[in-house]
């Protein structure tokens, strides 16, 4: 590319770049003034009342007994059934459900949507907060219906 094509560019991108910068001119004040003059034109608006959460209702409990604990590294492996020759069934979350099902060094681990994974007892630690002013104790309460989702507490700093 010839140095006169670099320069024409160049001064192209910075015109395009000031005439952006410019065309953002307006005063607070006139934007307060843009804003309820379309207010005005909008019309006032009745959105109802509040609508009220919907309660979760009772936990479900797990299908057997869990404890909370952590992966050994971020991102370890779970896979379908106790073994790497089961599908990988994807990646563990910083606290895991792990349940009392072992076998030959795999343990079960309770999911989301009610599912289950397994990973090798050696990658479990117990539980360890992602922030260091997270609490550091973790207990699996059960499993919340209207989303499946494994639901834990912090009972203890």
């Amino acid at each position: 590319m010839s140095s006169l094509t670099t320069a024409a560019l160049a001064v192209a991108l910075l015109a395009t770049c000031a005439t952006s910068a410019m065309a953002q001119s307006f005063s607070p004040a006139e934007l307060d003034r843009m804003a309820q003059e379309r207010q005005r034109e909008i019309g006032p608006r009745n959105w109802g009342p509040p609508v009220a959460a919907k309660p979760d209702g009772a936990l479900i409990p797990l299908p057997g007994p869990a404890a909370c604990m952590s992966p050994r590294t971020d991102f370890e492996p779970v896979y379908a059934g106790p073994g790497t020759t089961f599908r990988k069934a994807g990646v563990a979350a910083p606290q895991l459900a792990v349940s009392t099902t072992r076998v030959n060094g795999w343990v079960k681990i309770y999911r989301a949507g009610g599912t289950s994974a397994w990973i090798p007892e050696g990658d479990l630690v117990p539980y360890r907060p992602s922030l260091s002013d997270h609490p550091t104790g973790c207990k699996v309460d059960g499993i919340r219906p209207a989303d499946r989702m494994v639901i834990f507490s912090y009972p203890v700093r």
